[in-house]
Order: structure tokens, then sequence, then C-alpha cells
């Protein structure tokens, strides 16, 4: 049998961890690979952009359990990866980006499409590299296991035509590569003792979980919160983790709605423990001004780690020390969680019949069921939805806040969908972020993503709207005439809707939802009742 060549070998290796696609746009220079992963059994999932497929690969393979992979041609191919790869490492994602590349035989004097991506890349990913002969299945081993070891995130490689097409020299490496943790974790005991006096001697103890905190530690982390009757916060990223019915639960923190609320919370404790807390999602610097514990067991989005204050340790390990007698039991910030809740169920009187925010929010939640998958945007909507949307599982509500890049919804509603193809999934977008990238909804027809689409129609960029007027500023730049998106939903195959207020809305969801469809609905918002709660 004859060696394979590079393409087939990478396909291999891909193969080998559990990828089953991989999403992107052709090019002459990348043919050979796609060719090579269709024989590998591996789908090549064509995109309508290359920053959507690379949103769509990283959430893809978070859900999967394993690295997602977006593939482009070289120069402006390559040059859109740098949004998703950016929304990967600060949103903790597993993007494993694969470049074409001009060869290395090339005269230096043909500059046609020639970029330093290597270079270009280094400084937002984990690894950045260029593939051949000789390191193919070593270097895409130590990428994957870049992309997917705390904390997750992005690995850029690139692979000329030349090298894709010869023989792959390097014999399988046979082992992979251990995943490195830059931080020294505690013996679990150890910390558990020392936590336990912190927390003992608190009055106002304070839990903020953080996207640092992995889905697998949900039931444990539950436990412990309940048990030592601790008051807890969630940042967006890891909203479901804590189920926000439980008393215990004050709300979320970290630039969402009525967030001012939320830091009197904690600047009110005399001891905040940042479980898994990344600043990352921090859109302030509380973080720096309150005493804080971190318990970590992994380095933050950047690579940093705090210098006082930090615990680290594996997190199932020091859950399971954990299960103690509490110290004692408190009842402090109560207060926050009830304020929080009267704000939510208050609708300020108004003779417009569009939905309020709040009544939105509350209007979806009783449509869908508790196990939905719920995508946000970035605008004021996300807002909303990140601090109000009752999130009662792990992994069942994605939004960027690291990155906080507008385009993310859509994307990341396909890329939900096709990795848990049984779960219900809702995405809530503004006109402003779905004009962006709305065509992708002919991929989520062909590929087989079925979800529902709300796009909150307010004809402005509301949230910076919202900034100019806080600042005393005149509104300018910020608002822009109607957007059909019912036209544009149906241009590419998927059934659409308008509705002028509530009760039009929740029956056409529900039952969508319920069977499986895809549908969009456009519900009309004023911009400016988002006052007072943003």
């Amino acid at each position: 049998m004859s060696n394979p060549t590079v393409s087939e070998a990478l396909g291999q290796e891909l193969q080998s961890v559990g990828v089953d696609r991989v999403f992107g746009l052709p090019g002459g220079e990348v043919l050979d690979l796609i060719d090579a992963l269709r024989r590998c059994d591996i789908e090549f999932a064509l995109c309508r952009h290359e920053a959507n497929a690379g949103i769509i690969a990283a959430v893809y393979g978070k859900l999967k359990r394993t690295v997602g992979v977006v593939l482009t041609t070289l120069g402006p191919g390559a040059s859109n990866l740098m949004l998703p790869i950016a929304s990967s490492l600060l949103d903790r994602e597993p993007l494993l980006a694969i470049a074409a590349q001009v060869p290395t035989s090339w005269p230096a004097e043909r500059t046609h499409q020639r970029l330093p991506l290597v270079e270009s890349f280094r400084p937002l990913t984990k690894l950045s590299g260029s593939l051949h002969a000789l390191n193919c299945r070593s270097l895409l081993r130590t990428a994957v296991a870049a992309a997917t070891s705390e904390p997750q995130g992005p690995a850029f490689l690139t692979l000329s035509s030349d090298d894709a097409r010869s023989v792959a020299q390097e014999a399988d490496p046979g082992v992979r590569p251990a995943l490195l943790n830059p931080v020294t974790l505690r013996p679990a005991g150890e910390v558990a003792d020392e936590l336990t006096r912190i927390i003992g001697e608190a009055q106002h103890p304070l839990i903020i979980v953080g996207l640092g905190t992995r889905a697998e530690v949900s039931e444990p982390l539950r436990r412990w919160i309940d048990e030592w009757r601790l008051p807890v916060v969630v940042t967006p990223k890891v909203k479901g983790i804590i189920d926000e019915r439980s008393p215990h639960f004050i709300g979320v923190v970290s630039g969402m709605a009525i967030d001012a609320l939320m830091v009197e919370a904690i600047r009110e404790s005399d001891c905040v423990v940042g479980f898994g807390l990344d600043p990352v999602e921090i859109d302030g610097s509380w973080h720096m001004e309150v005493p804080m514990t971190w318990v970590l067991e992994s380095p933050w989005a950047t690579g940093l780690a705090p210098r006082t204050g930090l615990l680290a340790v594996d997190h199932d390990q020091l859950l399971a020390a954990m299960a103690k007698t509490p110290p004692r039991h408190w009842d402090s910030v109560f207060e926050h969680a009830r304020a929080r809740r009267q704000i939510f169920l208050e609708d300020t009187p108004t003779l417009d019949p569009h939905p309020t925010p709040t009544s939105l929010v509350r209007t979806l939640m009783s449509a869908v069921p508790a196990e939905t998958i719920v995508v946000t945007d970035v605008g004021s909507h996300k807002c909303l939805f990140g601090q109000f949307w009752e999130s009662r599982f792990p992994e069942t509500f994605f939004m960027s806040n690291g990155l906080s890049g507008m385009g993310y919804g859509l994307s990341a509603a396909i890329g939900a969908s096709l990795a848990r193809p049984e779960a219900p999934v809702l995405t809530i977008l503004g006109d402003g972020g779905f004009s962006m990238n709305s065509q992708e909804l002919e991929t989520a027809k062909r590929l087989g993503a079925h979800f529902v689409t709300v796009v909150v129609a307010d004809q402005s960029y509301s949230l910076i709207r919202h900034s100019q007027r806080s600042r005393g500023l005149d509104r300018y730049g910020v608002d822009f005439a109607p957007i059909d998106s019912v036209a544009t939903a149906a241009a590419c195959g998927i059934r659409a809707i308008r509705v002028e207020g509530l009760d039009m809305l929740a029956r056409p969801v529900g039952e969508a939802i319920r069977g499986g469809e895809s549908l969009l609905v456009e519900v009309p918002l004023d911009p400016d009742s988002y006052r007072g709660i943003l």
C-alpha cells in the first residue's frame, strides 16, 4: 500500500479525533484536501462566508466534544478568519483553522495573494504553524491538543497546494501530545480546607461561576451551592450550569441588563469566590476592586492567571472534597435576586402595541421547552436575554461575550443545531446583526440545521443609540431603514412571518420548535423601550 499524501494523512488524523464535518469555502488550493476529507467520510460543509464558517465550526466542536474545523483558501479566504479566531480565543471555543498558503518554492517576487499568515495569526492563537510532508501528522495532533485543552481556543495552520499533494514522509507518531496546563494544580483536599476557611470567616460570601467551569461539573457544583446555601451569580457564557430557578441564584453579571444591581451585590459581599471566573467576560473593573478568591483549573483565555488569591485545583476533585458540613448558612444579597425578579415581571405602561423587552423574553420562555438551546446575537436584546432568560441546563445558552462580535447568533445557531440535532434551538437576533450574515439561512437549510429565528426589528443599533443618549450626544449614525427579514428568509427557502404583538408570537414559535421546523419571526420593538433597563 502506497504512503498517503499529506491531504490524506490530515483527513485520517481528523477522522481519528471525531471530526465528521469541516466547514468553510473552497478554493483551488484546497481542493485536494477537500477531496481527501470526502474519502475519509468527513463532510465538507459549504458556507457563504469564512467568518460565519469559523463560528459555526467552533460551536459545533464545543458541543461535539472535539475540535471544530474551518477550511479556507489563501489570501482573502484566510483573512476572513480574523473574526472567528478572535471569537474562539476570547470566548474559549475550540477551533482549528486551516488555510491555504502559497508554496515555499515560489520566488519571493511572486506576491499575488501572499500574506504572512502564520505570523499574523500567531498572537491570536494558541498555536500557529505550517503543515508539510515532514510534520503533517504531529503538527495536526499538537494543534488539536492546543485547541481542545483548557482554556479552549484557536489553532491556525497553513497548507500549500504543493504540500497537500506531496507524499507524507512522517510516520504515524503513535501517541497523542499531552494537554499542557501552565497552571500548577494543588491537592484538592488542601484547597478544600483553605476554601472552607475563607468562606467560613466571611459574613456575606458570594460565588461567581464563569466560563472556565466545564459543563461536566454542573451536578456537583449545584449540590455544593445548594447544601451550603451559597448565593451564586453566573456569567453569560455558562448560563444553565446553575439552575436559574434555584433559590440561591441571584442573577447574571458581566455587562447584561441591570448590571449595576448585580455589581452592587458583589460589592456588598466580603468574600467573592470566582469559580472558573475569567475576566474576559467582565465589562468593568469590579474584579480588581473587591476581595477575590479565584478557583481555577486553567489560565484565563488570554493565557494569564491572577497574581493574588489563586486557588489552582481540579474542579471535579475539589467539589468532591467540599462535600462536608458547611461552616454556616447565609442570607446575604438575596434582596438583589428579589429586585431582579421584580424588574423582570414589571412592564412600563405604554400605548405602543409593540412588546416591551422583558415581555418579549417572558413570551418566548413560555413558548419553548426548558431544554431549548438559546443563542443570541450581540446588541440590546443580548443584554435582556442574557440576564432574564431562565436557563435550566448546561450548554443551553450561547452568546459571544468575550469578543462580543455581531453576527455570532445565526452562525452559532447553525453549529448548535448540527451538533445537537435532537435539541430544539432558538436564536434571537437584532435586525442589524441579521443583515450581516442572513444569507447563511440558505446554508442552514441545505445542511439540515433546524431552528427558530426571532428577529427583533428596531431599525437601529439600539445599544449604541442608548450609549449616545447616556453621554448626552445627539442621535447620529445609529439608525437605518427597515430591512425585510421575512422576504430575506423566504429567498433562502425558510418559512417566515411578521407579527405585531406578543399575542401572535408564542403559538407559531412553539409549534415550530415542537415540530423541529425552521421558522423566522420578525417582531417590532421600540428601541427606546430599553431605556431604564440597560
